[in-house]
């Protein structure tokens, strides 16, 4: 379920990040033991005064102040040590010690304890179940990771506290450094949520790195990311499909938890990785790199098979491989080019207007200077103020020169596909830092009744969307063959005919769909419709029929919808719509509430995305009529409570600038 945010729950940053002093509960002399990697860790770089408290000393034994205290005890006793800190006064703690809410009821209940003396304390509590907090910055390593990362602009939060150490590791063979490292483990006090409001304000962070394996949060999570202001590179865990919902919607069916965070990610301006190495080598990217003006790159290399690979993964990612004036695009030096070669095909890509990055390949041929090379990249990156990224392709021979690069704060990948996957976050980051968010208007709704428990009928539903100005089509509901032929002179004809039953979710696979129905066929077509709908669904109840004015002129049939989650609040839903819905699966997802520019943005993931705009010589179609819509259904979830699941399917898109026409509606209380 959704956790609501209060800002802070504490303030006390300056002594968790820059304590001048730090207890240790639970050091010990055993070689092994977290508590004696604790005491090692923190005395051997730490400039401030550390006590070390083990089994029979007390904190109240301390005549001075302490400003943190790191706790290494069995679980049933952290309680007692958090009292006593409080009382103190202490104001920072970092719990490493494991089982709480991960080892179930009776961890949990300890958890919550926490939080409440956390609060009446009004202290800051990193983890339980952590590895610790790291700042290069002071040399204080208050975890048990065996290394002290280097300092450097890039902040690390994680979830897991086993990854921490694989990741230190992995940072150093990068030559990447941390401005703050920080462990959360179970995250009972302080998150992700809480760290991106620090980070925003800290002078050393200039990205921020993140591995999260669940958000509580999500609406201050939306809004704190936003606020960052600085590249977030986020690597999330659980893309399996146990974690999709069960759902008669299609909004709910075709959704699913991973789709719903890459939906709440892209909102926030998040930018998602994959794997432990694209987070990597996306931050040196971010780190060594300006932005990028636009999405134009060259590709400079000395094989012509990796500059074909990095230019289809740079189309991939977003960028465009535009033709130069005097040259081809990729640029193939082949594979006997010379330093001077690689250095002014460098510098006239840094000159050329028409490009806005670099993509530099090299292999590694005979005689290839890779050193001599690697050092002219260093030279040109210091003259240009457009990004370069680097992949030297291989191992041990290209090594020397990676080492160079490295050295001169060039970014590196090891192939280069990943190269340009990373630049393609530069551009990405460029155009959300530059997104503005406008919000879609709201209005008063007279009369607007709860509805009851339930599936709404049709014609109930189709007259809620008239309430609130959607364009559905004239419609009117029969209950028996003599109502139908009633309701037909009052619409235009020819019309459709929809079976209205509660228990029927695909209406035209049990036959309850006629098209062009007339005055003259609406008894016979009603009689046929219950007849096939008896034998197809013969447990489904029955209400009647809905008769709809047709829409005659063709145009783009979307499915528009809205789901309520438990976690995630009202999910919206934009895709190409109609009967084969669930086969083309072409579908955007987004978080209420959405700005006119996040539904646009969910527009332009779509494969549909191409009709809109004189696709082959054919008509255009207004997006503003898909944003009015999308709009009005957010509306009708925030008025509607009680309202689990909505879709209109299809709402028939015309082109031009007629709007639309809603044919179908589905809403469940």
């Amino acid at each position: 379920m959704q956790v609501p945010y209060d800002g802070y729950m504490t303030q006390n940053w300056d002594a968790l990040f820059y304590p001048k002093s730090i207890a240790i509960v639970g050091a010990s002399q055993r070689v092994g033991s977290v508590g004696y990697s604790l005491v090692q860790n923190i005395t051997s770089t730490f400039k401030g005064k550390v006590y070390p408290i083990g089994r029979e000393a007390k904190l109240r034994d301390i005549a001075d102040p302490v400003d943190l205290v790191v706790v290494a005890v069995p679980a049933p006793i952290v309680s007692t040590i958090v009292q006593e800190a409080g009382k103190k006064g202490v104001k920072a703690m970092i719990i490493i010690s494991a089982g709480f809410k991960e080892a179930g009821e009776e961890g949990a209940t300890r958890e919550e304890e926490l939080v409440q003396l956390a609060k009446e304390y009004k202290m800051t509590i990193i983890g339980p179940n952590c590895l610790g907090v790291i700042n290069p910055e002071i040399g204080m390593n208050a975890s048990f990771a065996p290394d002290m990362p280097s300092f450097g602009g890039a902040a690390f939060v994680s979830q897991s506290g086993a990854l921490c150490t694989a990741v230190i590791d992995y940072a150093k063979h990068l030559n990447l450094g941390f401005s703050k490292f920080v462990s959360i483990g179970n995250k009972a006090c302080v998150d992700e949520v809480d760290l991106f409001e620090y980070l925003r304000e800290d002078a050393a962070t200039r990205v921020v790195l993140a591995y999260i394996e669940d958000v509580t949060k999500i609406p201050a999570f939306l809004e704190n990311a936003k606020k960052l202001h600085k590249p977030v590179l986020l690597l999330k865990s659980g893309k399996s499909d146990e974690g999709k919902q069960a759902s008669v919607s299609h909004t709910g069916a075709l959704g699913g938890k991973d789709i719903y965070y890459d939906a709440l990610f892209r909102q926030a301006g998040v930018l998602r990785v994959g794997t432990i190495p694209e987070l990597f080598t996306a931050a040196s990217s971010f780190l060594y790199n300006p932005l990028p003006k636009g999405n134009r790159v060259a590709v400079i290399t000395n094989a012509g098979g990796p500059g074909i690979l990095v230019t289809d993964a740079a189309i991939e990612a977003g960028l465009a491989v535009p033709k130069l004036t005097r040259s081809n695009n990729p640029i193939d030096l082949r594979g006997d080019a010379t330093t001077n070669q690689y250095g002014r095909a460098l510098a006239a890509v840094c000159a050329d207007d028409a490009i806005d990055s670099l993509l530099v390949l090299l292999t590694p041929q005979g005689g290839t200077p890779i050193t001599e090379i690697a050092n002219s990249i260093v030279e040109v990156k210091k003259t240009t103020d457009k990004p370069i990224i680097v992949s030297f392709m291989g191992q041990h021979r290209v090594l020397p020169g990676i080492d160079i690069l490295k050295e001169g704060n060039v970014a590196v990948c090891d192939y280069p596909e990943d190269a340009a996957k990373a630049l393609g976050l530069l551009v990405e980051f460029t155009r959300v830092s530059k997104q503005h968010n406008t919000k879609l208007p709201v209005f008063e709704v007279a009369n607007n009744k709860k509805l009851k428990a339930g599936m709404v009928p049709e014609y109930e539903a189709m007259t809620l969307l008239k309430t609130y100005g959607f364009p559905v089509v004239a419609s009117g509901f029969a209950a028996s063959a003599q109502d139908a032929r009633a309701v037909m002179n009052l619409l235009r004809v020819p019309c459709a005919m929809k079976i209205v039953s509660p228990d029927i979710t695909h209406k035209s696979d049990v036959g309850g769909v006629l098209l062009n129905v007339t005055p003259d066929t609406v008894i016979s077509s009603y009689e046929k419709m219950m007849r096939d709908v008896k034998q197809n669904a013969p447990k489904a109840k029955i209400e009647g029929v809905l008769l709809c004015e047709m829409v005659k002129e063709k145009g783009i049939e979307l499915i528009i919808g809205a789901t309520r989650d438990p976690l995630f609040g009202v999910v919206m839903m934009v895709g190409f719509g109609g009967v084969t819905v669930e086969v083309f699966n072409d579908t955007a997802f987004g978080i209420a509430p959405l700005s006119k520019e996040n539904v646009l943005g969910m527009i332009e993931t779509l494969q549909i995305n191409k009709l809109f705009d004189h696709f082959r010589g054919g008509p255009s179609y207004n997006r503003e009529t898909v944003v009015d819509v999308i709009g009005k259904v957010q509306q009708l979830m925030s008025d509607h409570p009680e309202i689990s699941e909505l879709d209109i399917n299809p709402c028939i898109l015309l082109p031009e600038d007629k709007g639309g026409r809603i044919v179908d509606v589905r809403i469940r209380v």
